[in-house]
């Protein structure tokens, strides 16, 4: 299937707002010469492998899917087609001339249409670990309800924090906001007085059925006021700033915070509670393209000391660089004769960029929804896929055209297929507490869609 075509008319909106602001790779067959009188085994020939789940979107578990692998050469043509076992996991030596491998999931009969494609490029016989797509179900949270009676009825001068949204006064606590809407097994509460010369916090259990009662005695552990100055898009030149603080332990994530705004409340963190806490800072800003909308984001994950106090991670900024890399990579759709999707090449944006992600979505009769996800290097070219008969190619219309552009510096040292497997296997799970690689992590995002 060819998909330049769909991208045109956005790549005309995207020219504006940039002006505007190997070969085949063959087994090892080398063999060791046998110097010994004993016997020895000979290693087994490498195999491409990879593991394909789902998520329900209701659910940070996930479970094995079935998808479709289809094999592509170099120019990103159609070579061959085969199927995940129920487990979802495949293992075999790639086909000759295989450059890139594409995975399928497509959701059942019963369910809306929707198909989505992720693909890995420059493959190589060896472990890619696993891909998850997510079913995306609408679905209630599991909610926790509490009782504040005594809690209000001892500090009714308190507020208390934790639940969704802001703080919630204990003077007369609305029941509609004294509840929890979370996965996780536990939860960090804490409670505060008018000046906060008083925070207190509490880890809590939430299994079991019916509410449970808060009382004083239970917050305590004293608070540790987070230095929110101190984030890079914290002050007064950048009002649109958001901040989310989470802290974790060894398996869950146990609490959220939201700060908006120069001059957000203060928040705090429970280092005794908690083994490890973040803050996720980011400012975005909307541009009005002919026909299309586009966000920009640049944003960094710092981990926060014992102390409150941030570590320094720089962001990355839209200087000339980046402005020169982003009009490449939009003027590269526009070039009708050229034989890639993408071509660009963000490595000179800054020295610690080590992956580029790219997510296309559309919607036709033919497919249903449709989300494309590649991960490259820095510096690629993108083919014009070709899927053979694995993806319908009867398309007369698209609507809803949406293309994400994630620009990464992740804390990795190593090569890309490394680093790829851990962001897959993060991805996977909880990326917080199963990689470190948002520990000092900064990307710049841009979202482009069509106006409503």
């Amino acid at each position: 299937m060819k998909f330049k075509a769909l991208f045109l008319a956005t790549s005309a909106a995207l020219a504006l707002s940039a002006c505007g602001g190997s070969s085949n790779d063959k087994p090892n067959t080398n063999k060791v010469q046998q110097t010994q009188s004993t016997t020895s085994k000979s290693e087994p020939a490498p195999v491409f492998s990879v593991a394909a789940t789902i998520s329900s979107g209701c659910s940070s578990a996930t479970v094995p899917t079935v998808a479709e692998v289809v094999f592509h050469s170099a120019s990103g043509q159609f070579i061959s087609s085969v199927t995940t076992g129920a487990d979802g996991k495949f293992a075999q030596t790639l086909p000759k001339n295989t450059h890139h491998v594409s995975l399928i999931s497509k959701n059942a009969d019963n369910e809306p249409k929707r198909t989505q494609l992720f693909t890995l490029l420059d493959v190589t016989n060896t472990d890619y670990g696993i891909v998850e797509f997510n079913r995306q179900l609408t679905c209630e949270c599991p909610r926790k309800n509490i009782d504040l009676s005594p809690l209000s009825a001892s500090q009714p001068d308190y507020y208390i924090n934790g639940f969704i949204g802001d703080e919630v006064s204990l003077r007369n606590p609305d029941p509609d906001k004294a509840y929890l809407c979370t996965e996780s097994k536990h939860a960090i509460l804490h409670i505060s007085n008018e000046d906060y010369s008083d925070v207190r916090g509490g880890l809590f259990n939430l299994e079991g059925e019916g509410p449970f009662v808060l009382t004083d005695d239970a917050f305590s552990s004293q608070g540790v006021k987070v230095n929110i100055a101190a984030l890079p898009f914290s002050n007064e030149n950048y009002p649109r700033s958001r901040v989310f603080l989470s802290s974790f332990d060894d398996k869950e994530e146990l609490s959220t915070q939201f700060a908006l705004g120069a001059n957000p409340r203060n928040k705090f963190i429970f280092p005794d509670l908690a083994t490890t806490s973040y803050a996720h800072n980011s400012v975005t800003e909307h541009t009005v393209l002919p026909g299309f909308d586009m966000y920009t984001s640049s944003a960094t994950i710092n981990t926060i000391a014992d102390d409150g106090q941030p570590a320094s991670t720089e962001p990355l900024l839209y200087n000339s660089a980046f402005q020169n890399a982003f009009e490449q990579f939009a003027q590269s759709m526009a070039e009708q004769n050229n034989g890639n999707l993408f071509n660009y090449d963000f490595s000179g944006v800054d020295p610690r960029v080590n992956m580029v992600a790219i997510t296309l979505l559309w919607e036709d009769t033919v497919n249903g929804n449709v989300r494309w996800e590649v991960m490259s290097k820095p510096k690629a070219a993108i083919p014009d896929f070709a899927f053979g008969s694995s993806v319908n190619t009867n398309i007369t219309t698209v609507e809803g055209i949406e293309i994400n552009l994630d620009v990464a510096a992740l804390n990795f040292s190593g090569e890309f297929d490394a680093l790829r497997q851990e962001y897959q296997k993060g991805s996977a799970g909880n990326i917080y507490t199963d990689t470190s690689l948002l520990k000092g992590a900064a990307v710049y995002s841009f979202e482009i869609e069509e106006s409503e």
